[in-house]
């Protein structure tokens, strides 16, 4: 018996063979990677929208084609052989073996990268290829610029290894500088402090002798009757004047420049101060045939260091006359304004001299320069006058400037603010001192000791106190000082702060712990130690007074009748 196929279940199979095959096309069509079906002969049976897409050909246009339509150079010349190969053998290098990385080619021959897999399939009893590609262009391209990130982080990472390698180096140099800084500022400290113990050592070892020639001058110009002698004696009395003047210039510029230098602060008129100035430098000037002009009216009462003062505005009027041949020579002080308790000064000292150039006026308080530094000048000085004065002002908080032009003058001009003294009777003390009575010379005048260790300056002492008509006795040393008041024999005691033993202080301590009268004699300082400051710790020991070698017969007999007069003080204690 024959049996016949069921007509319905024929188009039942077709009808799910037809579905699968709609089913295949849209999962391929809509598959994101490429896909292509090659027969055994190479060529393309079908493809999906994504291959075409890839590709660059129509929906359609790749059935039919052959392989190598879509390959590269290098891979379609060795396809051929290839696919004869695995044929022939069963041998592949590509089938099964994961994606791989080739360059393929578009429609219009350009190429494109991409990543490859190839399986082998039978349908329907035929040997079939089935391709799987994606573009990977953009991942190239992504890795290509990771790979430049990584090697550019690389080349920083590199950069800063170096730079962290050369911020080392730096800061080993930096430390070896710093040490070398450091020890190039303790040598200059200690190259300071050498310089300044030579300046006070020096200081002392000048003046002691210095001490002789000025005070034994004074005193022989006291004595001395012919006039060829007197002239001789001047000579010598403002040689040693102008040796000490030198001197202390020195010290002061050194003093400056450590920092050791301190102002007083005590009230003064400043107009008394000029018009004192002035009577004072008069007399240089007329002898040049100069007029001096003062103008220094009306000004306030202030608080400062007059003394200091007094040695800018004196600087100031020398070196004015000095360089002035004919013509005149003008101080002028006036108030510009008071403002929050100080009054704001305006100091002018002008001559119609030789002048300097705007080059000069720039540097012309710089220390040892001089208006006329030639081999051929007329003047002298060390040219340290001016330095001394710009230091002084700004350490007062002022300041000094300079004008000038070749043969027409020079103006010299401070500007300073002080603060205002309250004006009450007696705060501001005059400028002229009244007369100063003469210490008594009998037998019951004042008798003074003192203590001396170096012979010379005890021989000069003693002339000095001779001219006096002062009674006096000579200790070499503190502690036979000592003795020598606890005898109660004496009314002041002229102290040297240098001696060997017990030095000056260490005595009037101990003088100071005396009982009775003896404990409250008048102690004054005498020293040639010029470079330091010994007024705070002279009080500090008991001390009355300070006088400094080389000593003035004049200096020292206003110091003496300053402490030997009778005074309310005294009289209570």
């Amino acid at each position: 018996m024959t049996q016949c196929e069921d007509p319905g279940e024929g188009r039942a199979a077709g009808a799910e063979a037809s579905a699968v095959e709609e089913r295949l096309a849209a999962i391929l069509d809509h598959a994101a990677d490429a896909i292509i079906v090659i027969d055994e002969k190479g060529a393309i049976e079908n493809s999906n929208l994504a291959a075409t897409r890839l590709f660059g050909w129509a929906e359609g246009d790749l059935r039919g084609q052959p392989l190598e339509v879509l390959m590269g150079e290098v891979d379609r010349a060795g396809h051929s052989g290839h696919m004869a190969r695995y044929l022939n053998t069963g041998r592949s290098g590509i089938l099964n073996v994961g994606p791989r990385t080739l360059e393929a080619r578009r429609r219009d021959g350009t190429p494109v990268p991409i990543e490859l897999s190839v399986g082998e399939a039978w349908i329907g009893g035929q040997r079939k290829f089935i391709g799987a590609c994606r573009d990977i262009s953009q991942r190239l391209a992504s890795d290509a610029a990771l790979t430049e990130t990584v090697a550019a982080l690389n080349r920083t990472v590199a950069d800063l290894k170096a730079s962290g390698a050369a911020l080392e180096r730096e800061r080993r140099q930096s430390e070896a500088w710093a040490r070398a800084a450091e020890a190039a500022r303790a040598e200059a400290e200690a190259a300071n402090l050498a310089k300044s113990r030579f300046l006070a050592t020096m200081s002392h070892e000048i003046r002691t002798p210095l001490n002789g020639v000025i005070a034994i001058a004074d005193v022989l110009a006291g004595r001395v009757t012919a006039a060829e002698d007197r002239d001789l004696v001047g000579i010598v009395r403002e040689s040693g004047r102008t040796l000490l003047a030198l001197l202390n210039e020195i010290l002061d510029l050194a003093k400056i420049e450590a920092g050791a230098f301190t102002l007083a602060a005590a009230p003064f008129s400043p107009g008394d101060l000029i018009n004192a100035l002035a009577v004072t430098w008069r007399c240089a000037a007329s002898a040049k045939g100069l007029d001096l002009q003062v103008d220094a009216g009306g000004l306030p009462p202030v608080v400062g260091d007059e003394g200091r003062l007094r040695q800018v505005i004196s600087n100031l009027l020398s070196n004015a006359i000095k360089f002035t041949e004919r013509g005149s020579v003008s101080i002028r002080c006036e108030c510009e304004a008071i403002e929050d308790g100080q009054a704001r000064l305006l100091l002018v000292v002008a001559d119609t001299g030789q002048g300097f150039d705007a080059a000069l006026a720039e540097r012309i308080f710089d220390p040892f320069v001089q208006a006329d530094s030639t081999n051929t000048r007329r003047h002298g000085g060390t040219g340290l006058g001016l330095a001394i004065c710009r230091d002084l002002i700004r350490l007062m908080g002022g300041e000094i400037s300079a004008e000038s032009a070749p043969n027409l003058g020079a103006r010299m001009t401070i500007r300073l603010a002080l603060p205002l003294a309250q004006a009450r009777a007696g705060q501001v003390p005059a400028q002229t001192p009244p007369p100063e009575p003469a210490l008594a010379g009998d037998e019951a005048g004042p008798r003074i000791l003192v203590a001396e260790d170096h012979p010379l300056n005890r021989r000069i002492m003693a002339v000095l106190l001779d001219e006096m008509g002062l009674a006096h006795e000579m200790v070499e040393d503190g502690a036979a000082a000592v003795r020598a008041v606890a005898g109660g024999r004496y009314d002041l005691v002229l102290m040297d702060l240098q001696m060997p033993g017990m030095d000056g202080l260490e005595a009037t301590r101990a003088i100071r712990r005396l009982p009775g009268a003896a404990g409250r004699i008048p102690v004054v300082a005498v020293t040639a130690d010029a470079m330091s400051d010994h007024a705070d710790s002279c009080r500090a020991a008991g001390m009355d007074g300070f006088i400094a070698k080389p000593i003035q017969p004049a200096q020292l007999q206003r110091l003496l009748l300053e402490q030997l007069s009778p005074s309310p003080e005294r009289i209570a204690s």
